[in-house]
Parts: C-alpha cells; structure tokens; sequence
C-alpha cells in the first residue's frame, strides 16, 4: 500500500516538473541575445516594477514576444527602445538617459555623498578641536577677573575652615 502512493507521488511530482517545463518554453524559446539586451532595458508594464529580462508574467512574455518580432523585422536595440519610449514614455526605460533634467538623476548621488562627507569632516574637525582646547571663550577681562577673585577668595574661605 505505501509503495502505491509513492508511486503516484513520484508521478505527481514528474507531472509538475513537466507542466513548469513546459509553461516556461515559450519564454525560453523567444529570449535570443539581441532581445535580452533590449529586455533589461525596459521595465515591465504590468504594475510590478521588474525588468522584463526577469519579470515572469505574461506581460512581460508579450513585451518579450514583441521585441523578438521587431528584431526579426530588422529593428536595432535602440529603435525598440524609441518604440517603447513613444508608447509608454520614458517610464518604461529601466535607467534614466543621460540628457537633459534626467541628468541630475546620475549627478545627485554623488553631489550628496561628496556633501555628505564634507559635512562629516567639519563635524570631526570641530569636535576634536574642542577637546585640544582649541575652541577659544571671549570672556569680558572685568567680569572674568571679578568672578575670578570672588571664586578664589570664596575656596581659600572654605579651605582655612575645613582644614
């Protein structure tokens, strides 16, 4: 009896690595270099926010199919690209180009992180200086000097009467 049902597990489970195998085909099939290249530039349609080269839904399966079209039309890379930037706008490149405002998109990184650590070192800067004591007090000389010998006078006071 236990024999029997792991018979029909093993054939379960044959059954399941066959059905994926063959789901998968028909995206495996359609993906050539060329359409790969273009795939990971382009970011999936469907709501999920992926690259197509690695979205797994059936928009992307259509977006894949439609790029293996218009390369066996004799499209380039870039003409696909432009294709899908007139269709869906410059959402659905994966990377911002490199022109125009979507330049600051490159730049911006840098510019914060180079700020960022210029303020760090000021920070480190200002803090070990205090304790060199290179921090300088402006202390008014007659108040200083008064508080100074009130202080004084006040210790020695305290000292000729505990000692």
């Amino acid at each position: 009896m236990q024999s029997f049902f792991g018979k029909i597990l093993a054939a379960m489970v044959l059954i399941l690595a066959v059905l994926t195998a063959v789901a998968q085909a028909p995206s495996a099939l359609a993906s050539t270099p060329e359409s790969k290249a273009v795939e990971a530039n382009l970011i999936c349609q469907c709501g999920c926010t992926m690259v197509v080269n690695v979205c797994d839904c059936g928009t992307a399966d259509q977006i894949r199919a439609d790029i293996q079209k218009k390369l066996d039309q004799g499209m380039t890379r870039d003409q696909i690209l432009a294709s899908y930037v007139k269709t869906y706008g410059e959402k659905v490149l994966a990377a911002p180009t490199k022109k125009g405002f979507n330049l600051t998109a490159w730049i911006t990184p840098f510019v914060a992180v180079l700020l960022g650590a210029g303020v760090i070192l000021l920070a480190i800067r200002r803090w070990v200086g205090t304790f060199r004591g290179e921090e300088t007090v402006e202390v008014n000389e007659t108040t200083g000097n008064e508080d100074l010998r009130k202080y004084s006078d006040r210790l020695q006071s305290e000292l000729k009467d505990y000692l």
